[in-house]
């Protein structure tokens, strides 16, 4: 086990102090969560400790020979026809060579080279075990992978899967440090779960930024907060972090109140006295002790001023009018995608006034074709859905292109959204609540970055004062703080919510009700820990017909329950053959949407190697801007951050757009399975 110190660490960007005087050590056993605003640092910061970028000064030690697993950005073009399990098992050294060098050693009887052979056989048995086959199996099932996926080749899995790939080998490497970046990006609800349960019996030192409030909580044991060059680190969990800087910036609030108190009673003094010849001198003397005075208040105010967690997004959704006591009424929908079966047999279900409601499903079920039908952009193949009188609706899509004109400006578009009445000034205030302020006005809407995208969507909501809002996955691209001021807004809302998430932060704070969406019905649940309970005794596989029933029936509105309809479904396997009329429109409806993916993944593969020559552009500037004769030339060294930090911004608009890109794919590779096989 090895532990990493690091000591006086400094880092800037184009003039701008990352960190200043930072100093942390990472000891064996310790989880720490590095937090802080975007733009922080937090990135830089693993990437220094990895060892894949240096610091402007200080240094990061660690023991010699200590293992480090961090994962690395690109996959080698080698790499991608390699089949999955093959590959995360190629990391591991070689038991077929121990096994050779052995049986040399016996030959010559080499006894120092067996004694060694022996020490080494211990280290690989206690770090990979006696079958590391079987120890990539369950790491990389745990992540997601069904058994078939481990024998399919790098390239034809996604991006999105892709990285579940690479976090899948570095933990099956093993590591004495371990740092994670983003982890849970592309992992589903139950992979976050898994890799949570890893974490927490992983034994070295481990230092990891997330955006998921949850997973924070329950994996860290120690916070290292970072912005505008300051830092904190405290050990406890996140949310006693928060409760610390709570208390600690009360105490800087009352510290600065009592400042300048002092500083106006000393000024008082000064201006009665300082003209009097006699007390001219105690004036003068006092005047100096309030520049110090003033000196102190200036620090405490900036202290106070500096991004906290929780502090970067902060707004209120007005208070809309009253609508009628049935927002939605949905009433024998059926819906069914080209050649397939109806994803839902008759659903009806009527959400009333008030209620703030989450929707759960697995992918698949119909949770975003549901939310489309109420909202009215997708038609239903039977049955209808009304909208209560006087209920004024507002939608947030995953899917920011169906929301948004890319071709705008920011300004244009929420000019577009909003109320028509509002005045320029007006809706320039509300951009700035959303943290899109005046460089951002005259700024197109493809420029953007994801989570810049989904603020500019949430203030056209604000300006919108619907009393109905259907969110589709509404923390999506957002960084920590924004999803937390999202879910104080949605949580003060006083208007009916009909949401879609896998934040179980989000889910857990807001939801009063969570509905699971199935093939004969939706089960309602009476709250995150309720629906929670019953997820886990489904996943477990846990007949619960002799339990107490659960406080949260089934409505007869709303239909079956999900376990019932799990029942029916199995007593329902197709015994008949397909006509081949019906094969021939099912391999019609198949290949019309390998027509929708081929160009989706012709883009994405474009992206692809846009990103690795920005990464590798990147790579060149940071060497440039590591050698100290750069800054001999000003001129030049500020031409370089520019282009560093237009690199960097193009980078993260590029796998922002990939990740789009990985969800319409996804979407889509689902329908089709769907379908069946050719």
């Amino acid at each position: 086990m090895s532990r990493v110190t690091v000591q006086s660490l400094e880092k800037s960007y184009g003039g701008r102090d990352l960190f200043a005087g930072l100093s942390f050590e990472i000891t064996p056993g310790m989880r720490l969560a590095v937090t802080g605003p975007n733009g922080c640092g937090k990135s830089t910061l693993m990437r220094i400790l990895a060892g894949e970028d240096g610091p402007d000064s200080g240094q990061v030690s660690m023991a010699r020979g200590a293992r480090v697993g961090y994962v690395r950005q690109e996959l080698d073009e080698a790499d991608l026809d390699q089949r999955l399990l093959a590959w995360v098992l190629s990391s591991l050294p070689s038991w077929n060579d121990f096994w050779d060098a052995w049986e040399r050693a016996v030959e010559v009887r080499d006894e120092a080279a067996l004694e060694r052979l022996s020490h080494q056989q211990a280290e690989f048995e206690e770090q990979y075990g006696y079958n590391p086959d079987h120890q990539a199996r369950a790491i990389l099932m745990g992540l997601g992978f069904a058994e078939s996926d481990l024998f399919k080749c790098l390239r034809e899995l996604s991006g999105g899967w892709r990285e579940r790939a690479k976090l899948g080998r570095v933990l099956l490497q093993g590591a004495d440090v371990l740092l994670l970046d983003e982890p849970t990006n592309h992992l589903d609800l139950e992979a976050v779960e898994w890799l949570e349960q890893y974490l927490l019996g992983f034994r070295g030192a481990l230092a990891f930024v997330a955006h998921d409030r949850v997973f924070l909580e329950k994996v860290g044991t120690h916070v290292l907060f970072v912005s505008d060059g300051r830092s904190a680190l405290r050990k406890g969990t996140f949310s006693q972090f928060l409760e610390w800087e709570r208390e600690n910036a009360e105490q800087r609030s009352r510290e600065a109140a009592k400042l300048s108190n002092r500083i106006e009673s000393e000024m008082s003094y000064i201006r009665r006295f300082r003209v009097k010849a006699r007390k001219a001198a105690q004036a003068q003397s006092k005047l100096k002790k309030v520049e110090k005075l003033q000196s102190e208040l200036e620090r405490l105010q900036s202290e106070q001023g500096a991004s906290r967690p929780g502090k970067s997004l902060n707004f209120r959704l007005p208070d809309p009018k009253r609508g009628d006591k049935v927002a939605i009424n949905a009433v024998d929908l059926r819906f069914s995608y080209p050649g397939g079966e109806s994803v839902w047999d008759g659903l009806g279900f009527q959400l009333f006034r008030g209620k703030k409601v989450a929707l759960a499903a697995p992918n698949g079920a119909g949770k975003t074709t549901l939310l489309k039908i109420i909202t009215g952009s997708l038609q239903p193949h039977q049955g209808h859905v009304k909208i209560g009188q006087n209920t004024s609706l507002g939608y947030f899509s995953q899917h920011q292109s169906e929301i948004l004109n890319t071709g705008n400006t920011v300004l244009g578009e929420i000019r577009r959204l909003g109320d028509p009445n509002l005045t320029e000034e007006q809706l320039m205030s509300v951009l700035g609540l959303f943290l899109l302020g005046e460089s951002y006005f005259e700024r197109r809407v493809d420029a953007l970055s994801g989570g810049e995208k989904n603020r500019l969507i949430l203030a056209s909501l604000f300006l919108a004062r619907a009393n109905l809002l259907i969110l589709d996955e509404p923390t999506n691209h957002l960084d920590l703080e924004s999803r937390m001021g999202l879910v104080s807004a949605l949580k003060d809302y006083e208007g009916t919510l009909f949401f879609v998430a896998h934040d179980r932060y989000l889910l857990r704070e807001v939801a009063e009700e969570v509905w699971s969406l199935g093939r004969t019905g939706i089960t309602q649940h009476s709250g995150f820990e309720a629906w929670d309970a019953w997820r886990r005794r489904q996943l477990a596989g846990a007949d619960t017909r002799g339990e107490p029933a659960e406080p949260d029936t089934t409505d007869p509105l709303v239909g079956k329950s999900d376990t019932a309809a799990t029942t029916e479904e199995t007593s329902k396997t197709p015994t008949t053959k397909l006509s081949k009329e019906e094969k021939r429109r099912l391999a019609e409806a198949r290949n019309a949407l390998y027509r929708k993916l081929k160009p989706l993944k012709k883009e994405y593969e474009a992206k692809e190697a846009d990103l690795e020559k920005v990464l590798a552009e990147m790579g060149e500037l940071e060497e440039r801007m590591n050698d100290p004769a750069t800054y001999e030339k000003p001129e030049e060294a500020l031409k370089l951050n520019t282009a560093y930090r237009e690199a960097e911004d193009w980078s993260e608009r590029l796998m922002e757009r990939m990740q789009e890109l990985e969800q319409a794919m996804e979407a889509i590779s689902t329908e089709r399975a769907a379908l069946g096989n050719e």
